[in-house]
């Protein structure tokens, strides 16, 4: 080998040598830095409720017989919610039937005072439905449809119904003997 290569390439080792270790201090120097962190732990999402019962034991509010025409009942219901969500409350009938139903006249009002086995000191504040038992089952079938305004903003809230019925003075004779069932049915939802 030449002398003259020899130099080059003893130059051209310096060169690369020379740009490695820059290159490494530069890497240093990048990677060097102040750093600081925070952090907010333990996060958590919980559900809210809805719930609603009435003081009705489980029992039927009605089981009147030998009805005709011009006879009239009447029971009330307390109905509670107990969420921790604000909700609307809408009543509606379910397996409403029977030959009777079309004469059966309803009035639903909401109100205060009373309650399941008494309607001492209801007072009202609004009618929900005025109609046939029949009309009632076919128009407030589910929530959506349903009716009333009770509209409670969190737990232990109330509203009481007052259901009164009166057997149509035009009831035909047709229907004698002929019955009518309902289920009544208090849905919330937030």
């Amino acid at each position: 080998m030449q002398l003259g290569g020899m130099k080059m390439m003893v130059a051209g080792l310096t060169v690369a040598g020379g740009i490695a270790v820059s290159s490494g201090v530069m890497w240093q120097a990048s990677n060097a830095a102040f750093t600081a962190q925070t952090g907010n732990s333990a996060n958590s999402w919980d559900a809210g409720t809805v719930a609603l019962s009435d003081d009705d034991s489980g029992t039927a509010m009605f089981a009147a017989t030998d009805l005709r025409p011009g006879s009239t009942g009447e029971k009330c219901i307390t109905v509670t919610y107990s969420g921790s969500l604000s909700a609307s409350v809408r009543m509606y009938g379910s397996a409403v039937s029977g030959a009777l139903a079309p004469y059966v006249d309803l009035v639903i009002e909401e109100g205060t005072g009373g309650g399941s086995g008494s309607c001492a000191g209801f007072t009202p504040s609004g009618t929900a439905f005025t109609g046939t038992l029949a009309a009632f089952g076919s128009t407030a079938t589910d929530f959506a449809s349903g009716a009333g305004s009770f509209a409670p903003s969190g737990p232990a809230e109330a509203t009481t119904y007052h259901i009164s019925y009166t057997v149509n003075a035009a009831t035909p004779d047709s229907v004698q003997g002929a019955s009518a069932a309902a289920a009544f049915t208090w849905e919330a939802a937030s």
